[in-house]
């Protein structure tokens, strides 16, 4: 996520998406089961509506959610081919195309974070501005690196200004509460346990609107085999939320058993989150939106911290997804 995807990638995959459009014709047949990774978030819970509502099947497909515990796990699968797609943010887009020389394609944002992932610092600190030479927490490999980076260029600084303290995100109240740290980045139920005991926010997601994302996700070459079929799939996930828009209650409930929550925990976590509409998709990809900005800040904290050996732009997860609006299948 080299500056343009290659010439010869975009022919090729023009070619293939319209030959496997050709060949699928106008209605999505019956084949082996689209298998996709989720870990638990309501970003992608309306998936599990259109599960349990049938609007998968109702859309000719059958479907393999694969419940993961954390979004890593989500796109470790993916890597090694055991499911086509999953639920990914910036970073796990990043990580799949540079570790693992896969094509992902974003076929859909579904959310972004609008509050709930925060930046916490101790007593006496004021802003970002303050962390310069400071000891920060973050899980390895997570948004955090993105949300820290976002928050740092703010002020003018960079991810080289702070001394990173990798650990698991349910370590941090312990090493908060020890002083192991300045800052920590975290999000529900860590964040409010270190409000709790004297924290204070420093930066927020919902300062950088639509720039902290979560994405269904397919590799381009499952695009190019089987467009048909994630236009039958987003269009699935689709009437979920227009079930949700309409049916609040009932699709919370169903959201809450899949998180494994009560629906009372369950909304407190989507006050922190803003469903992205079909409509919203072409501004909040579009270039020099907010996604673009985003990616570009995460590309530098994450090649100054040696997690990628090169950059790429917004337009190299989005080859699919333009050949296929093209042609009907998404916007």
């Amino acid at each position: 996520m080299t500056l343009s995807a290659p010439l010869s990638r975009r022919r090729f995959l023009s070619v293939a998406v319209g030959a496997a459009l050709l060949a699928q014709g106008c209605t999505a047949a019956r084949r082996e089961p689209l298998k996709f990774a989720t870990n638990p978030w309501p970003g992608f819970d309306p998936l599990y509506i259109a599960r349990d509502k049938g609007y998968f099947s109702d859309a000719g497909l059958d479907v393999n959610l694969v419940d993961l515990t954390s979004i890593g796990a989500a796109r470790r699968a993916f890597e090694r081919g055991q499911v086509d797609g999953c639920g990914a943010t910036l970073v796990e887009i990043l990580l799949a195309a540079d570790q693992a020389g896969l094509r992902p394609q974003i076929a859909a944002v579904v959310d972004y974070s609008d509050g709930a992932d925060v930046l916490i610092g101790t007593v006496g600190l004021s802003g970002p501005a303050d962390l310069r030479g400071r000891r920060v927490a973050i899980e390895p490999g997570t948004l955090h690196i993105q949300l820290l980076a976002l928050a740092l260029a703010s002020v003018g600084l960079g991810i080289r200004d702070v001394t990173l303290v990798p650990m698991p995100q349910n370590a941090m109240p312990t090493a908060f509460a020890e002083a192991q740290v300045a800052a920590a980045v975290c999000f529900p139920p860590e964040s409010h346990r270190l409000q709790e005991t004297g924290g204070k926010v420093l930066f927020h997601s919902g300062q950088v609107p639509g720039e902290v994302v979560d994405t269904l996700v397919f590799d381009g070459a499952f695009v190019a085999r089987r467009g048909a079929d994630v236009k039958a799939f987003i269009g699935a996930y689709y009437k979920a939320m227009d079930f949700l828009a309409r049916n609040a209650d009932e699709a919370q409930r169903i959201m809450a058993r899949r998180e494994n929550v009560s629906v009372a925990e369950l909304r407190e976590t989507l006050a922190g989150l803003r469903y992205v509409t079909h409509g919203e998709q072409r501004d909040l990809l579009a270039p020099d939106g907010p996604v673009e900005h985003s990616l570009n800040r995460l590309q530098g904290a994450m090649m100054e911290l040696a997690q990628l050996r090169r950059r790429r732009t917004l337009k190299d997860f989005l080859i699919a997804r333009d050949l296929l609006a093209e042609r009907g299948s998404l916007a």
